[in-house]
Protein backbone atom coordinates (compact mmCIF):
# COMPACT_ATOMS: atom_id res chain seq x y z
CA UNK A 1 0.00 0.00 0.00
CA UNK A 2 2.73 2.34 0.75
CA UNK A 3 4.44 1.57 -2.19
CA UNK A 4 1.47 2.36 -4.26
CA UNK A 5 1.01 5.28 -2.61
CA UNK A 6 4.31 6.85 -3.66
CA UNK A 7 3.68 5.71 -6.86
CA UNK A 8 0.60 8.09 -7.32
CA UNK A 9 2.28 10.76 -5.57
CA UNK A 10 5.44 10.49 -8.11
CA UNK A 11 2.41 10.43 -10.79
CA UNK A 12 1.05 13.32 -9.52
CA UNK A 13 4.18 15.16 -9.97
CA UNK A 14 5.17 14.34 -12.81
CA UNK A 15 1.77 15.17 -14.58
CA UNK A 16 1.88 18.23 -12.77
CA UNK A 17 5.15 19.44 -13.24
CA UNK A 18 4.18 18.68 -17.00
CA UNK A 19 1.32 20.49 -17.15
CA UNK A 20 2.69 23.84 -15.48
CA UNK A 21 5.61 23.71 -18.12
CA UNK A 22 3.54 23.08 -20.93
CA UNK A 23 1.67 25.99 -19.87
CA UNK A 24 4.12 28.49 -18.90
CA UNK A 25 5.49 27.80 -22.55
CA UNK A 26 2.69 27.89 -24.10
CA UNK A 27 2.51 31.36 -22.36
CA UNK A 28 5.80 32.40 -23.76
CA UNK A 29 4.59 31.26 -27.44
CA UNK A 30 1.36 32.96 -27.18
CA UNK A 31 3.41 36.34 -26.29
CA UNK A 32 5.90 35.89 -28.64
CA UNK A 33 3.29 35.63 -31.41
CA UNK A 34 1.27 38.67 -30.30
CA UNK A 35 4.33 40.97 -29.99
CA UNK A 36 5.06 39.82 -33.42
CA UNK A 37 2.09 40.10 -35.46
CA UNK A 38 0.83 43.57 -35.69
CA UNK A 39 -3.20 42.34 -35.78
CA UNK A 40 -2.68 41.33 -32.30
CA UNK A 41 -2.13 43.03 -28.80
CA UNK A 42 -2.65 42.39 -25.31
CA UNK A 43 -1.00 43.83 -22.44
CA UNK A 44 -0.20 41.12 -20.83
CA UNK A 45 -0.38 37.09 -21.41
CA UNK A 46 -0.35 34.92 -18.46
CA UNK A 47 -0.83 30.90 -17.98
CA UNK A 48 -4.21 30.13 -16.36
CA UNK A 49 -2.82 27.71 -13.85
CA UNK A 50 -6.06 25.91 -13.69
CA UNK A 51 -4.86 21.93 -13.42
CA UNK A 52 -8.36 21.36 -15.22
CA UNK A 53 -7.56 22.93 -18.44
CA UNK A 54 -3.94 24.20 -20.30
CA UNK A 55 -4.62 27.63 -21.54
CA UNK A 56 -4.08 31.87 -21.32
CA UNK A 57 -5.76 34.60 -20.49
CA UNK A 58 -5.23 37.13 -22.44
CA UNK A 59 -5.34 40.75 -20.45
CA UNK A 60 -6.76 43.98 -22.70
CA UNK A 61 -6.93 42.33 -25.85
CA UNK A 62 -7.54 44.59 -29.10
CA UNK A 63 -7.25 42.51 -32.96
CA UNK A 64 -7.54 43.91 -36.09
CA UNK A 65 -6.87 47.57 -36.93
CA UNK A 66 -8.83 51.13 -36.98
CA UNK A 67 -11.15 49.86 -39.78
CA UNK A 68 -12.27 46.39 -38.41
CA UNK A 69 -12.23 44.51 -35.64
CA UNK A 70 -12.46 44.24 -31.84
CA UNK A 71 -11.48 44.37 -28.44
CA UNK A 72 -12.08 43.04 -24.93
CA UNK A 73 -10.89 43.61 -21.08
CA UNK A 74 -10.03 40.11 -20.86
CA UNK A 75 -10.45 36.38 -22.22
CA UNK A 76 -9.81 32.74 -21.18
CA UNK A 77 -8.41 30.98 -24.41
CA UNK A 78 -7.64 27.12 -23.35
CA UNK A 79 -7.83 23.26 -23.73
CA UNK A 80 -9.73 21.04 -21.22
CA UNK A 81 -6.96 18.12 -20.02
CA UNK A 82 -9.86 15.73 -20.92
CA UNK A 83 -9.82 17.28 -24.64
CA UNK A 84 -6.92 18.50 -25.23
CA UNK A 85 -7.63 19.07 -29.03
CA UNK A 86 -11.06 21.00 -28.25
CA UNK A 87 -10.00 25.06 -28.34
CA UNK A 88 -12.18 26.59 -25.80
CA UNK A 89 -12.68 30.35 -25.56
CA UNK A 90 -15.09 32.12 -22.55
CA UNK A 91 -16.80 34.63 -24.07
CA UNK A 92 -16.27 38.15 -22.61
CA UNK A 93 -18.71 40.10 -21.02
CA UNK A 94 -18.31 43.17 -22.46
CA UNK A 95 -16.67 43.93 -26.10
CA UNK A 96 -16.40 46.52 -28.60
CA UNK A 97 -16.97 46.00 -32.28
CA UNK A 98 -15.14 48.03 -35.28
CA UNK A 99 -17.17 47.75 -38.53
CA UNK A 100 -15.82 50.37 -41.23
CA UNK A 101 -14.48 52.31 -38.47
CA UNK A 102 -17.68 52.60 -36.32
CA UNK A 103 -17.73 51.55 -32.70
CA UNK A 104 -19.99 49.02 -31.39
CA UNK A 105 -20.77 47.97 -27.98
CA UNK A 106 -21.47 44.53 -27.18
CA UNK A 107 -22.52 42.51 -23.89
CA UNK A 108 -22.82 39.43 -23.12
CA UNK A 109 -24.61 37.23 -20.07
CA UNK A 110 -22.00 34.47 -20.80
CA UNK A 111 -20.84 31.79 -23.44
CA UNK A 112 -18.43 30.22 -25.18
CA UNK A 113 -17.07 29.20 -27.87
CA UNK A 114 -15.01 25.52 -29.05
CA UNK A 115 -13.66 24.00 -31.92
CA UNK A 116 -12.38 20.94 -32.14
CA UNK A 117 -9.24 19.92 -34.48
CA UNK A 118 -7.90 17.51 -36.51
CA UNK A 119 -3.98 17.03 -35.79
CA UNK A 120 -3.30 14.78 -38.42
CA UNK A 121 -5.57 16.28 -41.27
CA UNK A 122 -4.24 19.99 -41.10
CA UNK A 123 -5.54 21.04 -38.46
CA UNK A 124 -9.16 21.07 -39.60
CA UNK A 125 -12.25 21.84 -37.27
CA UNK A 126 -14.09 18.80 -37.53
CA UNK A 127 -16.42 20.33 -34.95
CA UNK A 128 -17.67 23.81 -33.64
CA UNK A 129 -19.95 25.28 -31.31
CA UNK A 130 -21.00 28.01 -29.87
CA UNK A 131 -23.75 28.91 -26.62
CA UNK A 132 -24.40 32.25 -25.47
CA UNK A 133 -26.51 34.45 -23.88
CA UNK A 134 -28.56 37.69 -23.66
CA UNK A 135 -26.62 39.45 -26.17
CA UNK A 136 -27.07 43.33 -26.56
CA UNK A 137 -25.68 45.36 -28.70
CA UNK A 138 -25.38 49.71 -27.58
CA UNK A 139 -27.73 48.61 -24.76
CA UNK A 140 -30.58 47.14 -27.43
CA UNK A 141 -31.16 43.33 -26.51
CA UNK A 142 -30.50 41.05 -29.65
CA UNK A 143 -31.70 37.64 -28.58
CA UNK A 144 -31.96 35.49 -25.03
CA UNK A 145 -30.10 32.60 -26.10
CA UNK A 146 -27.86 30.74 -29.47
CA UNK A 147 -26.74 27.67 -29.44
CA UNK A 148 -24.91 25.89 -32.89
CA UNK A 149 -23.13 23.32 -32.61
CA UNK A 150 -21.22 22.25 -36.32
CA UNK A 151 -20.50 18.65 -37.57
CA UNK A 152 -17.68 17.64 -40.05
CA UNK A 153 -19.77 15.20 -42.51
CA UNK A 154 -19.41 13.77 -45.78
CA UNK A 155 -20.16 16.19 -48.57
CA UNK A 156 -22.42 13.43 -50.29
CA UNK A 157 -22.38 12.87 -54.28
CA UNK A 158 -25.03 16.37 -55.31
CA UNK A 159 -23.13 18.76 -53.73
CA UNK A 160 -22.21 21.90 -55.25
CA UNK A 161 -20.09 22.87 -57.61
CA UNK A 162 -17.10 24.36 -56.10
CA UNK A 163 -17.49 22.22 -52.85
CA UNK A 164 -14.31 21.12 -50.77
CA UNK A 165 -16.51 20.23 -47.87
CA UNK A 166 -19.63 20.00 -45.90
CA UNK A 167 -20.98 20.70 -42.39
CA UNK A 168 -24.38 19.91 -40.28
CA UNK A 169 -25.11 22.38 -38.17
CA UNK A 170 -27.85 22.46 -35.45
CA UNK A 171 -29.48 25.62 -34.80
CA UNK A 172 -31.44 27.17 -31.76
CA UNK A 173 -32.23 30.75 -30.96
CA UNK A 174 -34.70 32.10 -28.82
CA UNK A 175 -36.17 35.56 -28.34
CA UNK A 176 -34.71 37.69 -31.54
CA UNK A 177 -35.36 40.75 -31.89
CA UNK A 178 -36.12 41.88 -35.78
CA UNK A 179 -37.50 44.71 -36.80
CA UNK A 180 -40.71 44.45 -38.42
CA UNK A 181 -41.54 41.68 -36.01
CA UNK A 182 -44.32 41.97 -33.45
CA UNK A 183 -42.57 39.52 -31.33
CA UNK A 184 -39.78 38.14 -30.27
CA UNK A 185 -38.44 35.03 -33.52
CA UNK A 186 -37.30 31.53 -32.68
CA UNK A 187 -35.62 29.68 -35.02
CA UNK A 188 -34.47 25.96 -34.32
CA UNK A 189 -33.96 23.24 -36.79
CA UNK A 190 -30.84 22.05 -39.11
CA UNK A 191 -29.13 23.30 -42.27
CA UNK A 192 -26.04 21.26 -44.41
CA UNK A 193 -23.91 23.82 -45.63
CA UNK A 194 -20.76 23.34 -48.00
CA UNK A 195 -18.23 25.47 -48.59
CA UNK A 196 -14.92 26.14 -51.14
CA UNK A 197 -12.99 24.58 -48.06
CA UNK A 198 -12.67 23.49 -44.98
CA UNK A 199 -11.02 25.81 -41.87
CA UNK A 200 -7.67 24.48 -40.47
CA UNK A 201 -4.33 25.94 -40.10
CA UNK A 202 -3.84 27.47 -43.02
CA UNK A 203 -6.48 29.61 -42.70
CA UNK A 204 -6.14 30.43 -39.18
CA UNK A 205 -2.24 31.75 -39.86
CA UNK A 206 -3.76 33.99 -42.69
CA UNK A 207 -2.59 31.71 -45.72
CA UNK A 208 -5.25 30.65 -47.22
CA UNK A 209 -8.79 33.03 -47.33
CA UNK A 210 -11.21 32.05 -45.38
CA UNK A 211 -14.26 29.33 -46.77
CA UNK A 212 -16.98 30.61 -48.56
CA UNK A 213 -20.35 28.91 -48.78
CA UNK A 214 -21.07 27.38 -52.24
CA UNK A 215 -24.84 25.74 -51.12
CA UNK A 216 -26.83 24.55 -48.06
CA UNK A 217 -30.21 22.90 -47.69
CA UNK A 218 -32.39 22.14 -44.95
CA UNK A 219 -35.99 19.72 -44.06
CA UNK A 220 -36.63 21.39 -40.99
CA UNK A 221 -35.64 25.14 -40.41
CA UNK A 222 -38.75 26.12 -38.01
CA UNK A 223 -39.35 30.09 -37.64
CA UNK A 224 -41.69 30.64 -34.63
CA UNK A 225 -43.06 34.41 -33.62
CA UNK A 226 -45.56 34.44 -31.01
CA UNK A 227 -48.48 31.89 -31.92
CA UNK A 228 -46.98 32.35 -35.84
CA UNK A 229 -44.87 29.07 -37.00
CA UNK A 230 -43.79 28.10 -39.84
CA UNK A 231 -41.21 25.79 -41.44
CA UNK A 232 -39.04 26.12 -44.34
CA UNK A 233 -37.63 23.05 -46.76
CA UNK A 234 -35.60 24.12 -49.84
CA UNK A 235 -32.07 23.62 -51.28
CA UNK A 236 -29.78 27.26 -52.11
CA UNK A 237 -26.75 27.00 -53.86
CA UNK A 238 -25.09 29.37 -55.95
CA UNK A 239 -24.91 30.14 -59.80
CA UNK A 240 -22.35 30.25 -62.50
CA UNK A 241 -22.10 34.00 -61.41
CA UNK A 242 -22.19 33.05 -57.30
CA UNK A 243 -25.57 34.19 -56.78
CA UNK A 244 -27.63 32.40 -54.72
CA UNK A 245 -30.02 30.11 -56.55
CA UNK A 246 -32.43 27.22 -56.34
CA UNK A 247 -36.15 26.72 -54.85
CA UNK A 248 -37.13 26.85 -50.97
CA UNK A 249 -40.83 26.91 -49.43
CA UNK A 250 -42.52 27.72 -46.21
CA UNK A 251 -45.33 25.72 -44.65
CA UNK A 252 -47.76 27.41 -42.59
CA UNK A 253 -50.98 28.13 -41.15
CA UNK A 254 -50.30 31.40 -40.17
CA UNK A 255 -48.76 32.94 -43.74
CA UNK A 256 -51.31 36.40 -43.54
CA UNK A 257 -48.98 36.82 -40.16
CA UNK A 258 -45.34 36.03 -42.01
CA UNK A 259 -46.50 38.26 -45.22
CA UNK A 260 -47.41 40.96 -42.85
CA UNK A 261 -44.38 40.68 -40.99
CA UNK A 262 -41.95 40.39 -44.15
CA UNK A 263 -43.69 43.71 -45.61
CA UNK A 264 -43.09 45.79 -42.29
CA UNK A 265 -39.77 44.13 -42.16
CA UNK A 266 -39.06 46.03 -45.65
CA UNK A 267 -38.40 42.37 -47.02
CA UNK A 268 -41.00 42.56 -49.69
CA UNK A 269 -41.19 46.05 -51.55
CA UNK A 270 -44.12 48.52 -51.72
CA UNK A 271 -44.28 47.66 -55.17
CA UNK A 272 -45.03 43.73 -54.33
CA UNK A 273 -46.94 43.86 -51.61
CA UNK A 274 -50.52 43.83 -53.60
CA UNK A 275 -49.09 40.66 -55.33
CA UNK A 276 -47.79 38.98 -52.43
CA UNK A 277 -51.40 38.93 -50.91
CA UNK A 278 -53.12 38.66 -54.48
CA UNK A 279 -50.86 35.09 -54.09
CA UNK A 280 -51.77 34.47 -50.36
CA UNK A 281 -55.23 34.04 -51.80
CA UNK A 282 -55.13 32.22 -54.79
CA UNK A 283 -53.10 29.70 -52.62
CA UNK A 284 -55.91 29.58 -50.23
CA UNK A 285 -57.89 29.00 -53.12
CA UNK A 286 -55.82 26.32 -53.92
CA UNK A 287 -54.17 27.19 -56.66
CA UNK A 288 -50.83 25.91 -57.69
CA UNK A 289 -47.65 27.34 -56.15
CA UNK A 290 -45.45 25.80 -59.73
CA UNK A 291 -43.28 24.12 -57.05
CA UNK A 292 -42.64 20.13 -58.36
CA UNK A 293 -45.17 17.38 -56.80
CA UNK A 294 -43.58 14.60 -54.99
CA UNK A 295 -44.00 11.52 -53.58
CA UNK A 296 -45.40 12.95 -50.35
CA UNK A 297 -48.35 14.23 -52.20
CA UNK A 298 -50.55 11.61 -50.95
CA UNK A 299 -49.72 11.40 -47.50
CA UNK A 300 -49.71 15.51 -47.11
CA UNK A 301 -53.54 15.71 -48.66
CA UNK A 302 -54.59 13.57 -46.52
CA UNK A 303 -54.14 16.00 -43.52
CA UNK A 304 -50.58 15.01 -42.52
CA UNK A 305 -48.04 17.89 -41.51
CA UNK A 306 -44.81 17.69 -44.01
CA UNK A 307 -42.19 15.38 -42.33
CA UNK A 308 -38.98 14.63 -43.74
CA UNK A 309 -38.20 11.69 -41.32
CA UNK A 310 -34.82 10.08 -41.66
CA UNK A 311 -33.37 10.67 -45.07
CA UNK A 312 -30.77 9.08 -47.38
CA UNK A 313 -27.11 11.40 -47.73
CA UNK A 314 -28.13 12.25 -51.30
CA UNK A 315 -31.54 12.23 -51.24
CA UNK A 316 -32.25 15.35 -53.24
CA UNK A 317 -34.80 17.75 -51.18
CA UNK A 318 -38.61 17.35 -51.96
CA UNK A 319 -41.32 19.60 -51.80
CA UNK A 320 -44.70 17.28 -49.96
CA UNK A 321 -48.06 19.08 -50.51
CA UNK A 322 -49.04 21.44 -48.00
CA UNK A 323 -51.14 19.65 -45.08
CA UNK A 324 -54.56 20.70 -44.38
CA UNK A 325 -54.96 23.99 -43.02
CA UNK A 326 -51.37 25.03 -44.19
CA UNK A 327 -50.36 27.02 -47.01
CA UNK A 328 -47.27 26.21 -49.32
CA UNK A 329 -45.60 29.56 -50.00
CA UNK A 330 -42.73 29.29 -52.47
CA UNK A 331 -39.58 31.21 -52.61
CA UNK A 332 -37.91 31.27 -55.94
CA UNK A 333 -34.41 32.15 -56.56
CA UNK A 334 -32.67 33.04 -59.94
CA UNK A 335 -30.80 34.84 -62.18
CA UNK A 336 -29.55 37.14 -59.43
CA UNK A 337 -33.00 37.56 -57.79
CA UNK A 338 -35.58 36.56 -55.05
CA UNK A 339 -39.56 35.59 -55.69
CA UNK A 340 -41.84 34.84 -53.91
CA UNK A 341 -44.01 32.45 -56.09
CA UNK A 342 -44.04 35.21 -59.39
CA UNK A 343 -44.02 38.29 -57.26
CA UNK A 344 -40.16 39.59 -57.28
CA UNK A 345 -39.59 40.34 -53.87
CA UNK A 346 -35.65 41.44 -53.81
CA UNK A 347 -31.53 40.40 -55.28
CA UNK A 348 -30.14 36.95 -54.63
CA UNK A 349 -27.29 37.55 -52.17
CA UNK A 350 -24.14 36.69 -53.56
CA UNK A 351 -22.39 33.72 -52.06
CA UNK A 352 -18.96 34.21 -53.93
CA UNK A 353 -17.31 35.95 -56.57
CA UNK A 354 -17.26 34.00 -59.37
CA UNK A 355 -13.07 34.20 -59.43
CA UNK A 356 -13.06 32.44 -55.56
Amino acid sequence: MRTLTILVILIAVVFGGAWYAGETWLGNRAAEVVASNPQVNAESVTPLRNPTRLGLHMDQLDYGDETSGFSTPGVDVYAPVTSPNTLTVDLPTEMELRIAGVPTALTLAGGKARASISPTHEMTIRKAGIEAENLAMNGAELFASLGIEAQLVHMGGNQPLRSAGAYDIDIALTDAVVAGLPQALDINGSVKLWLTSLPGQATLEGKAPPPMPTGFETRDLRFTFGDAEATLIGRIEADAEGYAAGQAAFYTEDASKFIDAAVNAGLIPSGGVMMARALLNNLSGGADDELPETDEDAQTAAGAAPDPGPVAEDEPISFPRAAKGQIRLPLILENGRIFLGPVPIGTAPRLFATGA
